[in-house]
């Protein structure tokens, strides 16, 4: 009786043992899951937070404005004030008696172009220069204002020059460049000029803007167009200028801007016409009484 207790008991725990075995486990995929949620985990833990994109930020640069307009106002004989940055004002000439060279008698230097002494001759970018058959004859090489400047300098004194331009039209410009600190630079100075059409005008270069003081003014002092002749002049008295055509006083004005002495010479600008040319035959200055 005994033995069948104990083959009772085994049977029953065998049975036990077989109610609680399950499903098989793959090795395989228990390690893969087990190392996916293990990178899954150093990956959270070691990424960065998002961060914000970064801003451009444009800032802006100021620009200058245009200078070559700028003009002055202009000043009557009796006046002392300062000149001052307004628009341009109508000119009224002054009375000056008689033509300054009648005036002023023998010249202080004159130079006839019977050599190129004084001159720098040749090429650049802007303009040409020769000496021939006793004139100096500058062309232009481009729209803007070219230069040639000689070796005298004087601080007050008139200044005039005979000149005949070539083929020419409309704003063609030539002139006198005076006041010019450093003859060997030129990056300042005053231009009187004329302009084919026959107007007068008067700039002054800082050696970066071209300003406007007196802005291109029709006068019938001035022979206008081709192969005519004009004498141009400018009275240099202190901060005081006095503008000439063939002898007629065409204005005057005041300017500090370039107060001290200075060399001159000739311009041109070839604004309508290819390789505009003039031909001087004396350029000379005289010193005031």
């Amino acid at each position: 009786m005994r033995r069948y207790s104990v083959i009772i008991v085994l049977l029953l725990t065998l049975t036990a043992c077989q109610r609680q075995a399950t499903t098989p486990v793959n090795v395989d995929d228990l390690v893969a899951t087990s190392v996916s949620a293990t990178l899954a985990l150093v990956s959270t833990a070691s990424s960065p937070p998002p961060t914000a994109p970064p801003i451009t930020v444009d800032t802006p640069v100021p620009t200058l404005p245009p200078s070559a307009t700028a003009a002055v106002t202009l000043v009557l004989p009796s006046s002392t004030a300062t000149a001052s940055a307004t628009p341009e004002a109508t000119l009224s000439p002054t009375a000056v008696t008689g033509d300054p060279r009648t005036a002023l008698g023998s010249a202080a230097w004159r130079d006839t172009f019977s050599s190129a002494t004084g001159w720098n001759l040749g090429d650049d970018s802007f303009t040409r220069a020769e000496i021939e058959d006793g004139q100096f004859v500058l062309t232009g090489l481009s729209t803007a204002d070219g230069w040639r400047i000689t070796w005298p300098e004087f601080e007050d004194a008139y200044l005039e020059a005979t000149i005949r331009p070539g083929t020419c039209q409309g704003s063609d410009e030539y002139g006198l460049m005076f006041r010019v600190p450093d003859i060997h630079d030129a990056n300042e100075g005053y231009l009187f000029g004329f302009t084919c059409d026959g107007r007068y005008f008067l700039r002054t270069w800082d050696g970066e803007d071209m300003k406007s003081l007196i802005g291109p003014t029709a006068d019938a002092a001035i022979q206008a167009g081709s192969d005519e002749t004009n004498r141009i002049g400018v009275w240099v008295e202190g901060n005081e200028f006095t503008l000439y055509a063939n002898g007629t006083l065409l204005a005057k004005l005041e300017d500090a801007r370039i107060p001290d002495k200075g060399g001159f010479g000739f311009f041109i600008g070839a604004r309508k016409t290819a390789e505009f040319t003039f031909k001087s035959d004396e350029i000379a200055y005289w010193d005031l009484p």
